[in-house]
Order: C-alpha cells, then structure tokens, then sequence
C-alpha cells in the first residue's frame, strides 16, 4: 500500500498519527524477542484488515511505539480500540506461556495511550518521535529545531535493539 494523499469527491489530505501503547502494569513484556514479533506481525494483520499503513512499528522494554497512515476513515479512539483489543485478544488466548509470569487476569495493555497527529511520515520524523516519547508525553517538542540540531538516521536509531 503506497502512502498518498487521499482524495475523495471534496476533500483531499493525509491522516497520520504516532501511537504509543503500553503493556499492563507497564511491564517488560517486550524485552522477549518472540514477543515483539508476534505483536509485530499481528499488528500488521489488523493493520491491512482495515486498510491502514503501519508506516513505523517500534518497541522499548515496556512499550511500543507505531505510525499509522492512511487512516481518515477511523477516529484516533477506534484505531487504538482495534488494533489494542486484536492483539490482546490473541496475544492471551495463543501465545499466554510467553509472558504468564508478567501479566495477570484479561489485561494486555493499559487503558489508555498516547497518540500525536504527525505530518508526513519519514524516516527522521519516526525517529524524533520515538526518541522524544520516551519522556513526558506533554512536554513541548519542535521537530524543526531537532531536525536542524540533530541528523541521524533511522538505521542507528533501530541497531539500539528496540
């Protein structure tokens, strides 16, 4: 799926948005491998199952971060509910052994989350945000600034292992 403008009869635009999901009790759930992957690999089942684009998908220890794009059919709540609820549900029905030991009850996730519109999605933009949603979420960020401060790539971004 190609990431584009979307066009209908009165309107064009693009609908982007940063999520950052987090396992019940904030727990380390994702520091196994084969737990990231699962999730990984759901999440982008759901993701064409409603014909959004998982643009960037990343993981802390106790958190995940995903890019969604191609999303003006969905409000921000009913993507989260979607791709939350999938996961949790086939995360504790099939794969329960993998984190047991962490996790209790028919919790996966945390209530809530948080999310950001973002603009184009790119490689530096994935990379800003990510790194800047590891602090308070509501702390001021000016991409412009970071953009201008701090050029890396997203490659040495990801070779940290999450």
């Amino acid at each position: 799926m190609k990431i584009e403008l979307v066009k209908t009869s009165s309107t064009v635009g693009e609908s982007n948005y940063h999520f950052q999901f987090t396992p019940a009790y904030r727990r380390n759930i994702f520091e196994n491998t084969r737990v990231r992957k699962l999730v990984r690999a759901y999440m982008l089942s759901k993701a064409e199952e409603l014909n959004i684009i998982i643009s960037a998908l990343d993981f802390g220890r106790d958190h995940m971060h995903v890019f969604v794009a191609n999303c003006k059919k969905y409000s921000v709540e009913s993507i989260a509910r979607r791709l939350k609820g999938f996961i949790s549900y086939v995360m504790r029905k099939y794969h329960w052994d993998l984190f047991e030991d962490k996790l209790y009850g028919k919790k996966f996730w945390t209530e809530g989350y948080f999310y950001r519109s973002v603009g184009a999605i790119t490689s530096d933009s994935v990379e800003y945000y990510t790194a800047h949603s590891q602090k308070k979420h509501w702390e001021i960020v000016d991409f412009e600034f970071y953009k201008a401060n701090e050029q890396r790539t997203l490659s040495d971004f990801r070779s940290t292992g999450y």
